[in-house]
């Protein structure tokens, strides 16, 4: 009998460990579960306009419809639109187009807001004496400013049971709608100074300039302005707003590309900021605001074919 319970007590301890196995096993494995909702400028052509099949001598319109289902308004003539990859094979197109009217930001109040940008209205094929079909695709690009509002709440102190250190301090919705987030960012203390790092990302689609990019010249035909404006790629205008803690100071660069002290300035894409401050011995939560300003680049793509 003896026997028998010892054996049922030996079992009970074995699945205990097993158990006890799984779950620190899924801790360690344990992901962020923050949701981002990463859109800005969305691009569509619209429907038949242009038709995916052509025929030669045809008139069409080429209509783009461009929504801002982000947080930040597009104000008129910040967003420009590039059509590309025609070639010479159409006629009658505008190939630069700006916006006219605001295109407001969705909230659940109001709809996102758009606008149809008109290319062509009568578009034809330029290509003459074809025998066979000619596929190409034709490519809408729009180059436009936007920004990304964060809050969060830090830890500032050694850290305790009412405001810890540990954890990721971005939450589902600690972002507001854009293609460039803020994610990842953790605490540290060493010795009597605190450590505070997020990470910027792009999440969307597309392509982020510095804030003063010029789209024109980056669109343009002089490949030295055009090779300038792409060094601005990978990088946005940053603003931290230390609120109640005015010495935390973080290290980015200015904008002949240096390092930096300070919460204003240029940050990279991809990488890690760090910011910090030296703490005392009590511990108090903190509100931490970060703006974001940049350019964005999405596209849009369409396949045609002309037929004699």
């Amino acid at each position: 009998m003896k026997n028998k319970i010892s054996l049922i007590f030996m079992t009970i301890a074995f699945l205990a460990l097993l158990s006890l196995g799984a779950t620190q096993t899924g801790c360690s494995q344990s992901k962020d579960t923050n949701v981002f909702n990463t859109t800005g400028l969305t691009l569509s052509f619209v429907d038949n306009a242009p038709p995916s099949i052509i025929n030669s001598g045809t008139l069409f319109p080429i209509y783009l419809k461009a929504e801002n289902y982000g947080g930040y308004d597009v104000a008129p003539g910040t967003a420009r639109f590039y059509l590309t990859g025609i070639g010479n094979n159409l006629e009658g197109v505008q190939t630069n187009l700006i916006n006219q009217n605001q295109l407001t930001k969705k909230t659940e109040q109001q709809e996102a807001g758009f606008e149809v940008l008109k290319f062509a209205e009568q578009a034809t094929s330029s290509l003459a004496n074809m025998n066979n079909a000619f596929n190409f695709s034709m490519k809408a690009d729009v180059c436009y400013n936007y920004a990304t509002h964060t809050e969060a709440t830090v830890c500032i102190g050694q850290g305790d049971g009412m405001c810890p250190l540990s954890g990721n301090k971005i939450r589902t919705g600690s972002n507001t709608n854009a293609p460039i987030q803020i994610t990842n960012m953790s605490e540290q203390t060493q010795g009597n100074k605190l450590y505070i790092s997020f990470l910027i990302e792009n999440k969307g689609g597309g392509k982020v300039y510095y804030s003063d990019l010029d789209c024109d010249k980056l669109y343009g035909t002089d490949s030295s302005a055009r090779t300038k404006e792409q060094l601005k790629e990978g990088f946005v205008e940053v603003y931290i707003d230390t609120g109640n803690e005015p010495d935390l100071k973080c290290s980015i660069q200015s904008l002949s590309g240096s390092t930096i002290e300070g919460t204003n300035g240029m940050a990279p894409v991809a990488r890690k900021v760090t910011c910090s401050k030296i703490i005392g011995m009590q511990t108090n939560a903190a509100p931490l605001k970060i703006n974001l300003a940049y350019k964005y680049i999405a596209s849009v793509s369409k396949s045609i074919t002309l037929f004699p």
